[in-house]
């Protein structure tokens, strides 16, 4: 990281000094010489260098703000042309602010008046060529964006589909796993004997997660109200096998309910690896809660960790907080105590 920064820093460096000795044929005050190193030289190259790096890291910073939150919502080809414009203002503004403090920077220290007065301190045909320079410099940039923003998102897009797609073949393997189908047909078994509308309710609820998984099979976020009543499905089953071993409760507002998205599966991936990973009895039974704060969903399990072996690899996990990182969002927090486990889901809009 600091080889990265360091090398950043010395091509612009040394950007600024090419710079420099262009200035310095163009300037007459110079006479045309590029090998001028007395007091004006030494403190003229100085003050390049101070400006280009300054101007280039203001630079900077207008772009990653523009990409980041002014024009995010449009398409590349319209994130180009605003950003175009955006920076082609800044160009002017930069170039006027240097014609003027040059001036001011050889009046002050050195008496020294441009353009033949000392009250004036603008030149047009001077802003002219830089200006041409910059927006050379500035085009040939924005290509290189448009084909590097290009070929990065098609890269994000792959990505976040096959995580995607791990992440139904995960819920899909949960579900149909030897254990787990063997148990949801035992449990069958003696419904249909004890309670036939329970039995079919339990046919139904079951029909319910396979249905989900299905229709959401190409969707890249869903409404946390879908997400929950797919849970609604999947804990009727949990508690039909396991009765009041498991507690489950959500606290949530019904405008969050329905303006806040989500990876499909994400809480079922986690209320599975609570089960996984923890022991739990009538007794003591495994408590699960989904509250909220202004910006987070908030996911907490009571901890009785099962023995190591029994431990799986929590690939479930790893999978929620890539999909979230490949989505721009703020980063999944995960946090252990002694009494519980919490996972931090940020609140994600529709966009």
């Amino acid at each position: 990281m600091k080889k990265a920064i360091l090398k950043k820093y010395a091509i612009r460096t040394l950007a600024a000094l090419i710079l420099h000795f262009i200035i310095k044929i163009f300037d007459q005050t110079f006479k045309g010489k590029l090998l001028v190193f007395d007091s004006r030289g030494i403190l003229f190259m100085i003050f390049i260098v101070v400006f280009v790096l300054l101007v280039w890291g203001i630079g900077d910073l207008i772009y990653k703000y523009s990409i980041n939150r002014l024009l995010r919502k449009y398409d590349i080809i319209k994130q180009f042309k605003y950003l175009l414009v955006i920076l082609t203002i800044y160009g002017l503004v930069v170039m006027v602010l240097f014609t003027v403090s040059y001036s001011l920077f050889d009046l002050i220290l050195f008496h020294l008046p441009h353009y033949g007065n000392p009250t004036r301190y603008f030149d047009f045909d001077a802003n002219l060529g830089m200006f041409a320079g910059y927006m050379g410099v500035l085009i040939f940039n924005g290509q290189i964006y448009m084909f590097n923003h290009w070929k990065k998102e098609k890269l994000m897009s792959e990505q976040l589909q096959k995580e995607n797609i791990q992440a139904k073949y995960e819920a899909l393997k949960n579900q149909i796993d030897p254990h787990f189908f063997f148990n949801n047909l035992s449990v069958l078994t003696k419904l249909l004997y004890k309670n036939q509308d329970l039995a079919a309710e339990y046919i139904n609820q079951l029909s319910k997660i396979y249905r989900y998984i299905l229709d959401k099979r190409d969707e890249i976020l869903v409404t946390l109200k879908e997400e929950l009543i797919f849970l609604d499905s999947y804990f009727f089953l949990i508690k039909i096998r396991h009765e009041e071993h498991i507690l489950f409760k959500a606290e949530l507002s019904e405008k969050t309910k329905g303006e806040c998205y989500l990876p499909p599966n994400t809480l079922q991936m986690l209320i599975e690896n609570a089960i996984k990973h923890n022991q739990f009895t009538a007794g003591e039974p495994l408590e699960i809660s989904i509250a909220e704060d202004e910006n987070s969903l908030i996911i907490t399990n009571t901890l009785k960790k099962r023995n190591i072996l029994e431990q799986t690899s929590g690939i479930g996990l790893d999978n929620i907080r890539t999909r979230y990182e490949l989505l721009g969002s703020a980063s999944v927090k995960v946090e252990e105590t002694d009494h519980n486990f919490i996972v931090t889901l940020p609140k994600l809009g529709k966009k």
